[in-house]
């Protein structure tokens, strides 16, 4: 099947999808008998909203337009701790979770914590870029550390919601099934997901996309794509580091830069410029997770047939 005429069928189903369930967005439902939740980010509350249904009340704490690196709690958030019940953590190494869930606890100690990472690998930045040749053509590359990153891929996010609906039962059992009938409705959709995204993107392992910030190594581990990435540890690289990427990105005829609303792109542009290629955005920190990882895998292969 020609690959736009597939691309446009799976558009199709993705809007036909959001117009059966409604649109979800991430403010809180106002019924006080509704179990209060918090979350870290804006990708959980979809997942959450989907499986808990009428029954949730949802505080994102950290908001649209902001890092889950830097952003710290403000005294009104604070209010929604101290009424909440449970709060699922990414538990992968969220800089607001490592800096914030003491004061969070001290201000709930009745909270109840699920880890969202439960049964999934979380792996350093260099493991992603997992290429000795790479590194050896490159050592003053390193990228250390841990990638917190993990909801990116389909198959971490759906092993998230098992941990959601395992706390929704575990604190509400008396509709346990609702939530199961929520759980596997949500789970079917995310399954049909990644056929897609595999299939779309099959043709195309080993083929290497540029990054401004590396949120997309665990997509990119799933779908055995290679990321490269701009900013190192939090900074844009000086202009040494931009000569090479610029080099590394012409040998790999790399004509895309994706780069998120969080950051500054003044050096994804250049670079961009550079290669006589293009700034496209995608934001890991979605609030539709289906239409954003369409959208992230249509421009990839539009600037992989370049």
């Amino acid at each position: 099947m020609n690959k736009k005429i597939y691309c446009l069928i799976i558009l199709i189903f993705v809007f036909f999808f959001q117009f059966i369930c409604g649109c979800i967005d991430n403010t809180s439902n106002e019924n006080t008998n509704n179990i209060g939740i918090l979350v870290s980010i804006i990708p959980q509350f979809e997942m959450i909203k989907s499986i808990g249904g009428n029954y949730v009340d949802i505080t994102v704490m950290v908001p649209a337009g902001e890092s889950p690196h830097t952003y710290e709690t403000t005294p009104e958030q604070m209010i929604k701790v101290a009424e909440a019940v449970l709060y699922f953590k990414i538990g992968s190494g969220v800089e607001f979770e490592l800096l914030n869930m003491d004061s969070i606890i001290e201000q709930n100690s009745d909270l109840k914590i699920y880890d969202c990472s439960e049964n999934i690998e979380v792996i350093s930045f260099n493991q992603h870029y997992g290429m000795e040749d790479y590194q050896k053509k490159n050592e003053d590359h390193d990228h250390e550390g841990t990638d917190p990153h993990i909801w990116t891929s389909p198959l971490n996010y759906k092993k998230m919601a098992r941990v959601v609906y395992n706390g929704l039962i575990d604190i509400d059992p008396e509709h346990k099934e609702e939530y199961l009938m929520n759980y596997e409705l949500y789970i079917s959709v995310l399954d049909d997901l990644h056929e897609n995204l595999s299939s779309l993107l099959q043709p195309y392992e080993g083929k290497s996309f540029m990054v401004y910030h590396p949120a997309w190594g665990y997509f990119s581990d799933t779908y055995k794509l290679k990321m490269i990435s701009i900013e190192e540890e939090g900074k844009q690289p000086g202009p040494a580091g931009v000569a090479a990427i610029i080099e590394q990105a012409k040998n790999e005829n790399i004509s895309v830069v994706f780069v998120t609303p969080q950051y500054d792109i003044s050096s994804a542009e250049t670079i961009a410029e550079e290669i006589g290629g293009e700034v496209i955005y995608a934001n890991p920190l979605m609030s539709d997770y289906r239409s954003t990882l369409y959208q992230l895998v249509f421009d990839m292969i539009s600037g992989f047939e370049k």
